[in-house]
């Protein structure tokens, strides 16, 4: 490894940020694709092995359960989720598993994910990782990452994903503070967690925080990639083609820019005159500008009204940074 490789420029946003832990269940069995395809709004059929995408589970109303990165393996699929949610939508599934030929495997013990982004990405993880980089979004390759000069080789998965902006790597391995370590001793410059969290709402990508019960998937946001309207009978359909048919949903997840230096609580309330019609969901210091970022799922009326208070403190909305990615 040659001292470039040990330390890797800092310019262009270059980082790495630990994200903690995630949860994920292994669905495996003939019968396996078919039957999760009846319980998402991804189309998940059309998956080759390596690839991947975003995709809701509903319930019979349409609500969300979860927002899910789904990814074909050779063997099935290997769907990931925030903390706390794998079991939960395990006994959702296995509500409906009757005689299919599958299998539902919670493989979430010690996982962790970390983040490598930034333009120099994808160079740096080249000469370090021993298998070929996913080239689209949601692909992925699992193999051996050598992260520092004598580090012995970690065992991860990599996926290429926009969440916190673009050119970004999500690793996820059961050897977090090994790698970790070997980040830092590679000198990959860390960014601090305020920063990150503030990169995610600026390109609204929603965690499990950020859908409160009763959400419906059209409210977050993400239909060009989460959503599939051409696909067959799914748990939820009925009420997604719904809406999809009038055009349009009544409320969305939406940033709020709010004034001040003070923190924006969660749960905060997101006022319109004298209305409460929002809580804030998510919130991090604005890292470019003065001020908080906030997001909350927001009535559109009131939106395009522009008379929006946080916590008794002025706010304005903003548009997300995220590039719409389509699915097929």
């Amino acid at each position: 490894m040659s001292s470039s490789d040990s330390h890797p420029p800092a310019e262009h946003g270059f980082c790495w940020a630990d994200l903690g832990r995630h949860e994920q269940l292994l669905v495996t069995g003939a019968d396996a694709v078919t039957f999760i395809e009846n319980f998402t709004t991804a189309k998940v059929s059309d998956l080759l092995p390596g690839a991947g995408c975003e995709g809701f589970f509903c319930d019979a109303r349409g609500w969300v359960i979860d927002l899910v990165l789904i990814r074909r393996t050779n063997d099935g699929l290997v769907l990931r989720m925030e903390p706390g949610r794998a079991a939960h939508l395990r006994s959702h599934l296995d509500r409906y598993h009757i005689r299919e030929d599958l299998e539902l495997l919670d493989q979430s013990e010690g996982l962790r994910s970390l983040l490598v982004s930034g333009a120099p990405a994808a160079h740096w993880l080249e000469k370090h990782f021993d298998q070929s980089l996913p080239a689209a979004p949601a692909n992925f390759a699992e193999g051996l990452l050598t992260a520092a000069a004598g580090a012995a080789p970690v065992p991860a998965r990599l996926t290429l994903i926009d969440w916190y902006g673009p050119g970004g790597f999500l690793v996820e391995t059961t050897a977090g503070e090994q790698l970790a370590a070997a980040f830092t001793a590679a000198g990959l410059p860390q960014a601090a967690t305020g920063t990150v969290l503030a990169r995610r709402l600026r390109r609204g990508w929603p965690l499990a925080e950020d859908i409160p019960e009763k959400t419906l998937p059209q409210e977050l946001g993400l239909d060009g990639r989460a959503i599939c309207f051409s696909k067959g009978c799914y748990l939820g359909q009925e009420t997604v083609a719904r809406l999809d048919a009038l055009g349009h949903v009544n409320r969305q997840l939406m940033l709020l820019a709010v004034a001040g230096e003070e923190p924006v609580a969660l749960g905060a309330a997101v006022v319109s005159g004298d209305t409460q019609v929002a809580v804030v969901t998510s919130a991090a210091a604005a890292t470019d500008d003065a001020g908080w970022l906030a997001l909350a799922i927001l009535p559109l009326k009131v939106a395009a009204e522009q008379s929006l208070t946080v916590a008794g403190r002025s706010a304005e909305v903003l548009r997300f940074t995220t590039a719409e990615v389509s699915s097929e």
